[in-house]
């Protein structure tokens, strides 16, 4: 965990004496601490830090900087995902976030700026912060700070839900592959998952169905399917598409659930739902 001080409006020397203070009496001793500041506020605490065993790290970010106090010896977790392929790099990214605890920090190297870019934009939604983004030799980098979602008026707008409608079963194998793998993405940004198989989606929840699509570069599909369960994902099966296909309750992969038209249509209906079709 990061300690996070907010010191706008208190000028040097008067920071420094501040963060010497503060870094003397923490709870619990080498913890990293970050103070929020005015610009210029920042003079004189690299003495501070050096004192103290830190090193010494400021951003700029509109009208404040931001100087974090870094204890010596620690290192940023860092990560390349150089030739790994969508959506890969999000769900390790996604993942890594998800275990630190706010305020620290992931560095993520890549020699796809496209790769990059799609990490950005996960990392953004999960609700953290970038950080920095830029090039280092061959690699494009970006780091990413673990943020709390913030709460507000935004919050009201804010689809932090998926609704994955499948209507093509195992018919089709890239629309069924397309329907777990797109999950996992959503998943791994944090956002709450459901799935709701039609028509011939239902296909999907039938028992061995989903075992029989294979793709040479993904495990087969069952295998995703569970890993997209696993995590968290909800998933109906059309009772109505069901019966037309003799499908019964005890013929689905166990954790599907039957459900009916007003069911889908209250999902659909639901602002927070970001809306996906395959």
């Amino acid at each position: 965990m990061v300690k996070t001080i907010r010191a706008t409006g208190i000028m040097a020397p008067n920071a420094s004496f501040l963060a010497a203070n503060v870094i003397t009496h923490l709870d619990t001793p080498g913890e990293e601490v970050r103070f929020v500041l005015s610009p210029g506020a920042e003079a004189g605490m690299d003495a501070v830090a050096r004192k103290h065993g830190y090193t010494l790290e400021t951003t700029r970010s509109g009208t404040t900087v931001e100087a974090r106090m870094i204890p010596s010896g620690k290192t940023m977790e860092e990560i390349d995902v150089s030739g790994d392929f969508c959506p890969g790099p999000v769900i390790t990214v996604g993942n890594i976030l998800a275990s630190l605890p706010v305020g620290e920090r992931l560095k993520v190297k890549s020699t796809s700026a496209d790769t990059i870019a799609d990490v950005a934009a996960a990392v953004a939604s999960s609700g953290s912060v970038i950080v920095e983004q830029g090039v280092e030799g061959e690699r494009h980098v970006l780091i990413a700070e673990k943020a709390e979602k913030k709460a507000g008026a935004a919050a009201v707008v804010d689809k932090d839900s998926v609704l994955v409608a499948q209507s093509n079963g195992i018919g089709n194998a890239e629309r069924a592959y397309a329907t777990f793998i797109f999950s996992k993405v959503a998943a791994s940004m944090g956002k709450k998952v459901t799935i709701f198989l039609l028509m011939d989606g239902v296909s999907l929840a039938k028992k061995g169905n989903a075992a029989a699509v294979r793709h040479p570069d993904f495990a087969p599909l069952d295998q995703v399917m569970a890993e997209v369960m696993h995590a968290g994902a909800t998933v109906y099966a059309c009772e109505l598409s069901a019966k037309f296909r003799g499908i019964i309750e005890a013929d689905l992969v166990p954790g599907v659930k039957l459900a009916g038209a007003a069911t889908y249509i209250n999902l659909l209906s639901d602002p927070r739902y970001a809306v996906v079709n395959f």
